[in-house]
Protein backbone atom coordinates (compact mmCIF):
# COMPACT_ATOMS: atom_id res chain seq x y z
CA UNK A 1 0.00 0.00 0.00
CA UNK A 2 2.92 2.22 0.67
CA UNK A 3 4.06 1.83 -2.60
CA UNK A 4 1.11 2.56 -4.69
CA UNK A 5 0.82 5.76 -2.31
CA UNK A 6 4.28 7.16 -3.64
CA UNK A 7 3.50 5.55 -6.79
CA UNK A 8 0.34 7.64 -6.81
CA UNK A 9 1.83 11.06 -5.51
CA UNK A 10 4.76 10.95 -8.24
CA UNK A 11 2.25 10.56 -11.07
CA UNK A 12 0.13 13.36 -10.02
CA UNK A 13 3.24 15.39 -9.57
CA UNK A 14 4.65 14.64 -12.97
CA UNK A 15 0.79 15.21 -14.06
CA UNK A 16 1.29 18.58 -12.55
CA UNK A 17 4.41 19.64 -14.15
CA UNK A 18 3.23 18.77 -17.68
CA UNK A 19 0.10 20.43 -17.35
CA UNK A 20 2.15 23.40 -16.26
CA UNK A 21 4.35 22.87 -18.95
CA UNK A 22 1.84 21.75 -21.78
CA UNK A 23 3.26 19.18 -22.71
CA UNK A 24 1.17 15.60 -22.94
CA UNK A 25 1.39 13.46 -19.95
CA UNK A 26 2.17 9.97 -19.48
CA UNK A 27 1.47 7.66 -17.00
CA UNK A 28 4.82 5.97 -17.35
CA UNK A 29 7.62 8.18 -18.62
CA UNK A 30 10.67 7.13 -19.43
CA UNK A 31 14.11 7.78 -17.53
CA UNK A 32 16.10 10.42 -19.17
CA UNK A 33 19.69 9.63 -18.55
CA UNK A 34 22.34 12.11 -18.09
CA UNK A 35 26.11 11.52 -17.62
CA UNK A 36 28.93 13.88 -17.87
CA UNK A 37 31.78 13.55 -21.26
CA UNK A 38 34.46 10.98 -20.85
CA UNK A 39 37.09 13.23 -19.75
CA UNK A 40 35.46 13.95 -16.71
CA UNK A 41 36.80 12.84 -13.40
CA UNK A 42 33.25 12.91 -11.94
CA UNK A 43 32.34 10.17 -14.53
CA UNK A 44 35.25 8.02 -14.18
CA UNK A 45 34.15 8.14 -10.16
CA UNK A 46 31.12 7.14 -10.97
CA UNK A 47 31.00 4.30 -13.45
CA UNK A 48 33.45 2.67 -11.51
CA UNK A 49 31.83 2.84 -8.23
CA UNK A 50 28.68 1.53 -9.81
CA UNK A 51 30.17 -1.44 -11.97
CA UNK A 52 30.54 -0.08 -15.15
CA UNK A 53 33.94 0.57 -15.49
CA UNK A 54 33.89 0.40 -19.20
CA UNK A 55 31.83 3.37 -19.62
CA UNK A 56 34.52 6.05 -17.92
CA UNK A 57 35.92 6.10 -21.46
CA UNK A 58 33.15 4.04 -23.58
CA UNK A 59 29.51 5.05 -24.28
CA UNK A 60 28.40 2.10 -26.13
CA UNK A 61 27.29 0.49 -22.53
CA UNK A 62 25.31 3.31 -21.91
CA UNK A 63 21.27 3.45 -22.60
CA UNK A 64 20.35 4.44 -25.73
CA UNK A 65 19.44 8.25 -25.82
CA UNK A 66 21.65 9.14 -22.72
CA UNK A 67 22.44 13.14 -22.77
CA UNK A 68 26.32 13.52 -21.66
CA UNK A 69 27.26 16.86 -20.94
CA UNK A 70 30.53 19.02 -20.03
CA UNK A 71 30.17 19.74 -16.49
CA UNK A 72 28.28 19.98 -12.86
CA UNK A 73 26.62 23.26 -13.90
CA UNK A 74 25.33 21.32 -17.39
CA UNK A 75 23.67 18.60 -14.89
CA UNK A 76 22.48 20.75 -12.45
CA UNK A 77 20.78 23.15 -15.25
CA UNK A 78 19.21 19.88 -17.24
CA UNK A 79 17.56 18.53 -14.60
CA UNK A 80 16.14 21.64 -12.50
CA UNK A 81 14.22 21.65 -16.11
CA UNK A 82 13.26 17.86 -16.40
CA UNK A 83 11.26 16.53 -13.81
CA UNK A 84 12.12 13.03 -15.79
CA UNK A 85 15.57 13.31 -15.56
CA UNK A 86 18.52 11.48 -13.15
CA UNK A 87 22.04 12.25 -12.98
CA UNK A 88 25.11 12.86 -11.03
CA UNK A 89 27.43 15.73 -10.02
CA UNK A 90 30.21 16.32 -7.19
CA UNK A 91 28.57 16.86 -3.74
CA UNK A 92 30.54 20.28 -3.67
CA UNK A 93 28.02 21.10 -6.61
CA UNK A 94 24.94 19.99 -4.26
CA UNK A 95 24.49 22.61 -2.04
CA UNK A 96 22.69 25.90 -3.77
CA UNK A 97 21.74 23.17 -6.88
CA UNK A 98 17.99 22.71 -5.55
CA UNK A 99 18.38 19.42 -6.74
CA UNK A 100 17.49 16.52 -4.87
CA UNK A 101 20.47 14.66 -3.59
CA UNK A 102 19.88 10.65 -3.30
CA UNK A 103 20.89 8.26 -0.29
CA UNK A 104 23.08 5.90 -2.16
CA UNK A 105 22.52 1.95 -0.66
CA UNK A 106 20.87 3.86 2.27
CA UNK A 107 23.30 6.33 3.07
CA UNK A 108 22.92 9.82 3.16
CA UNK A 109 25.84 12.06 0.90
CA UNK A 110 27.56 14.07 3.61
CA UNK A 111 31.00 14.87 4.69
CA UNK A 112 30.28 12.64 8.14
CA UNK A 113 29.39 9.52 6.24
CA UNK A 114 31.96 10.13 3.62
CA UNK A 115 34.80 10.37 6.30
CA UNK A 116 33.32 7.35 8.28
CA UNK A 117 33.67 5.66 5.14
CA UNK A 118 29.77 4.24 4.70
CA UNK A 119 29.14 6.48 1.72
CA UNK A 120 30.84 4.52 -0.96
CA UNK A 121 29.85 6.86 -3.68
CA UNK A 122 33.34 9.04 -3.61
CA UNK A 123 36.72 9.97 -5.01
CA UNK A 124 39.75 11.51 -4.30
CA UNK A 125 41.01 14.48 -5.37
CA UNK A 126 44.40 14.61 -6.05
CA UNK A 127 47.41 16.78 -7.72
CA UNK A 128 50.25 16.32 -9.88
CA UNK A 129 53.47 18.11 -10.41
CA UNK A 130 55.95 18.20 -13.66
CA UNK A 131 58.59 16.60 -13.36
CA UNK A 132 60.93 19.06 -14.85
CA UNK A 133 60.87 22.89 -14.56
CA UNK A 134 61.72 26.07 -16.69
CA UNK A 135 63.34 27.58 -13.48
CA UNK A 136 64.61 26.42 -9.87
CA UNK A 137 62.18 29.30 -8.30
CA UNK A 138 59.25 27.52 -10.05
CA UNK A 139 60.41 24.22 -8.61
CA UNK A 140 60.83 25.57 -5.16
CA UNK A 141 57.70 27.22 -5.07
CA UNK A 142 55.92 24.14 -5.72
CA UNK A 143 57.46 22.21 -3.23
CA UNK A 144 56.78 24.68 -0.98
CA UNK A 145 53.03 24.55 -2.13
CA UNK A 146 52.68 20.40 -1.90
CA UNK A 147 54.09 20.67 1.71
CA UNK A 148 51.43 23.96 2.35
CA UNK A 149 48.80 20.93 1.73
CA UNK A 150 49.53 19.61 4.84
CA UNK A 151 49.24 22.27 7.05
CA UNK A 152 46.01 23.25 9.75
CA UNK A 153 45.41 26.10 7.06
CA UNK A 154 45.69 24.73 4.20
CA UNK A 155 43.44 21.62 5.62
CA UNK A 156 40.35 24.45 6.56
CA UNK A 157 40.88 26.51 3.26
CA UNK A 158 39.87 23.22 1.40
CA UNK A 159 36.88 22.52 3.99
CA UNK A 160 35.35 26.14 3.44
CA UNK A 161 35.25 25.26 0.32
CA UNK A 162 33.82 21.83 0.28
CA UNK A 163 36.75 19.39 0.38
CA UNK A 164 36.45 16.61 2.41
CA UNK A 165 39.39 16.05 4.80
CA UNK A 166 40.09 15.48 8.65
CA UNK A 167 42.32 18.14 10.46
CA UNK A 168 44.16 16.09 12.91
CA UNK A 169 45.64 17.43 15.94
CA UNK A 170 49.23 16.59 14.84
CA UNK A 171 49.33 18.17 11.48
CA UNK A 172 51.67 21.27 11.38
CA UNK A 173 50.88 24.81 10.97
CA UNK A 174 52.80 26.66 8.18
CA UNK A 175 54.81 28.37 10.90
CA UNK A 176 56.13 24.95 11.71
CA UNK A 177 57.36 24.15 8.06
CA UNK A 178 58.08 27.16 7.08
CA UNK A 179 61.13 27.57 7.68
CA UNK A 180 62.16 24.87 5.41
CA UNK A 181 61.51 26.23 2.41
CA UNK A 182 63.46 29.71 2.16
CA UNK A 183 61.85 30.53 -1.48
CA UNK A 184 58.75 32.14 0.32
CA UNK A 185 61.20 34.86 1.95
CA UNK A 186 61.83 35.72 -1.20
CA UNK A 187 60.08 38.67 -3.74
CA UNK A 188 57.97 36.09 -6.49
CA UNK A 189 55.57 38.88 -7.78
CA UNK A 190 57.30 38.73 -11.53
CA UNK A 191 56.99 34.94 -11.10
CA UNK A 192 53.53 33.36 -13.19
CA UNK A 193 52.28 29.85 -11.80
CA UNK A 194 50.22 28.11 -14.13
CA UNK A 195 47.05 26.06 -12.09
CA UNK A 196 44.93 23.67 -14.34
CA UNK A 197 43.12 20.36 -14.53
CA UNK A 198 39.51 19.04 -12.91
CA UNK A 199 36.38 21.80 -12.46
CA UNK A 200 35.55 19.67 -9.57
CA UNK A 201 39.00 21.02 -7.99
CA UNK A 202 38.86 24.50 -9.45
CA UNK A 203 37.43 25.99 -6.66
CA UNK A 204 39.60 24.40 -4.24
CA UNK A 205 42.44 25.17 -6.01
CA UNK A 206 42.21 28.56 -6.60
CA UNK A 207 41.34 29.18 -2.75
CA UNK A 208 44.26 27.23 -1.69
CA UNK A 209 46.92 28.89 -4.67
CA UNK A 210 45.29 32.90 -4.00
CA UNK A 211 46.40 32.52 -0.03
CA UNK A 212 49.57 30.55 -0.66
CA UNK A 213 50.66 33.21 -2.77
CA UNK A 214 50.60 35.93 -0.11
CA UNK A 215 52.81 33.36 1.80
CA UNK A 216 55.39 33.05 -0.74
CA UNK A 217 56.88 36.49 -1.99
CA UNK A 218 53.39 37.16 -4.05
CA UNK A 219 53.96 35.14 -6.92
CA UNK A 220 51.38 35.74 -10.07
CA UNK A 221 48.14 32.66 -10.07
CA UNK A 222 46.76 31.78 -13.66
CA UNK A 223 43.99 29.45 -13.72
CA UNK A 224 42.81 26.87 -16.76
CA UNK A 225 40.80 23.79 -16.09
CA UNK A 226 39.86 22.21 -19.32
CA UNK A 227 39.68 18.85 -17.28
CA UNK A 228 40.63 15.96 -15.45
CA UNK A 229 42.65 14.32 -18.64
CA UNK A 230 44.12 17.38 -19.38
CA UNK A 231 45.93 17.37 -15.50
CA UNK A 232 48.32 15.30 -16.61
CA UNK A 233 49.03 15.92 -19.95
CA UNK A 234 49.66 19.35 -18.96
CA UNK A 235 52.45 18.50 -16.81
CA UNK A 236 53.88 15.33 -17.81
CA UNK A 237 52.81 14.56 -20.74
CA UNK A 238 52.01 15.45 -24.40
CA UNK A 239 51.43 19.08 -23.98
CA UNK A 240 53.93 19.81 -20.94
CA UNK A 241 55.86 21.84 -22.90
CA UNK A 242 52.87 23.53 -25.45
CA UNK A 243 51.06 26.99 -24.72
CA UNK A 244 49.26 25.30 -22.25
CA UNK A 245 51.57 23.79 -19.69
CA UNK A 246 50.98 23.37 -16.64
CA UNK A 247 53.03 23.96 -13.41
CA UNK A 248 50.26 21.81 -11.26
CA UNK A 249 47.81 19.90 -12.39
CA UNK A 250 44.82 18.59 -10.53
CA UNK A 251 42.31 15.88 -10.94
CA UNK A 252 38.98 14.15 -9.67
CA UNK A 253 39.84 10.74 -10.70
CA UNK A 254 43.56 8.12 -10.35
CA UNK A 255 45.76 8.90 -12.88
CA UNK A 256 46.56 6.06 -15.14
CA UNK A 257 50.18 5.72 -13.92
CA UNK A 258 50.08 1.87 -15.41
CA UNK A 259 48.62 2.61 -18.69
CA UNK A 260 48.52 5.97 -20.70
CA UNK A 261 49.46 8.30 -17.57
CA UNK A 262 52.79 7.29 -15.91
CA UNK A 263 53.89 9.99 -14.21
CA UNK A 264 57.10 9.72 -12.32
CA UNK A 265 57.13 8.29 -9.03
CA UNK A 266 56.85 11.32 -6.16
CA UNK A 267 55.27 13.06 -8.34
CA UNK A 268 51.48 12.94 -7.40
CA UNK A 269 49.04 12.68 -4.25
CA UNK A 270 46.06 13.09 -2.43
CA UNK A 271 44.79 16.55 -1.71
CA UNK A 272 40.99 15.19 -0.05
CA UNK A 273 38.05 13.21 -0.54
CA UNK A 274 35.38 14.35 -2.67
CA UNK A 275 31.33 12.28 -2.96
CA UNK A 276 29.24 12.11 -5.80
CA UNK A 277 26.25 12.83 -5.85
CA UNK A 278 22.87 11.09 -7.84
CA UNK A 279 20.53 13.64 -8.18
CA UNK A 280 17.12 14.06 -9.36
CA UNK A 281 14.54 16.90 -10.10
CA UNK A 282 13.65 18.32 -6.36
CA UNK A 283 9.22 17.10 -6.87
CA UNK A 284 10.85 13.53 -7.84
CA UNK A 285 9.53 11.15 -4.83
CA UNK A 286 12.51 9.10 -4.89
CA UNK A 287 14.97 9.48 -2.15
CA UNK A 288 17.28 6.64 -1.87
CA UNK A 289 19.22 4.59 -4.93
CA UNK A 290 21.26 1.36 -4.67
CA UNK A 291 24.19 0.46 -7.10
CA UNK A 292 22.35 -2.08 -8.57
CA UNK A 293 19.46 -0.12 -10.04
CA UNK A 294 21.75 2.69 -11.11
CA UNK A 295 23.66 -0.13 -12.88
CA UNK A 296 20.33 -1.18 -14.67
CA UNK A 297 19.25 2.40 -15.63
CA UNK A 298 22.53 3.77 -16.78
CA UNK A 299 23.08 0.40 -19.18
CA UNK A 300 19.45 0.52 -19.98
CA UNK A 301 17.86 -2.61 -18.51
CA UNK A 302 15.49 -0.44 -16.82
CA UNK A 303 14.01 2.56 -18.50
CA UNK A 304 10.64 4.18 -17.54
CA UNK A 305 9.63 5.09 -13.70
CA UNK A 306 7.43 2.80 -13.44
CA UNK A 307 10.02 0.18 -13.25
CA UNK A 308 12.21 2.58 -11.21
CA UNK A 309 9.45 2.69 -8.72
CA UNK A 310 8.55 -0.54 -8.40
CA UNK A 311 12.28 -1.61 -7.03
CA UNK A 312 11.90 0.73 -4.52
Amino acid sequence: MKKNSKLFMFVVTLLIALFISGCKPTLNPRINVYTRDTTSGTRDGFFTAIDMKEAVTDNSSLVDDYVELAGNGDIISAIKNDIYGIGYISLSSLEGSTLKGLSYEGIAPNETNVLNGTYLLKRNFNYIIRSTYTTSTKQAIIEAFIAYLSTKEAKATIQSKDGIVSINPDDPSWNDIKVNFPITLEDNHDITMMFGGSTSVEKIAKALSSEFSQKCGNFVTEHNHTGSGDAYKRTQGSEKDGANALDIGFSSREFKLLDSEPALLGTTGIICVDAIVVVVHPDNVLNSISQATLKSIYSGIMTTWKELESQQ
